[in-house]
């Protein structure tokens, strides 16, 4: 689903976020602060990322993998999201 006000659905101007999918889950509004932290954490990366890299997308896979300070923060963001998100069970699947 488009934002409000694109053109397109292919080049969005924002994201959207499916709240109900996390409130289902147990996250309250703080916890919906995190969950946008972490987003904006990873946007943030990417641009670092795409700055050192260059406009190729394979230049980007590439300073991102193979660039020990990225890796690292990739590394950590996903672990902190990881321990996060591991305090709300998926509703029908008791071992995720």
């Amino acid at each position: 689903m488009a934002i409000p006000g694109d053109k397109s659905a292919f080049n969005p101007s924002g994201i959207r976020l499916g709240t109900p999918a996390l409130t289902t889950r147990g996250l309250v509004e703080k916890d919906i602060e995190k969950v946008v932290d972490f987003i904006d954490r990873g946007l943030k990366l990417g641009l670092e990322v795409a700055k050192k890299s260059g406009p190729k997308l394979v230049d980007y896979k590439k300073e991102m993998t193979e660039n020990p300070v990225f890796s690292a923060k990739i590394q950590q963001l996903k672990q902190e999201v990881h321990e996060f998100s591991s305090q709300f069970p998926l509703p029908g699947l008791k071992d995720y």
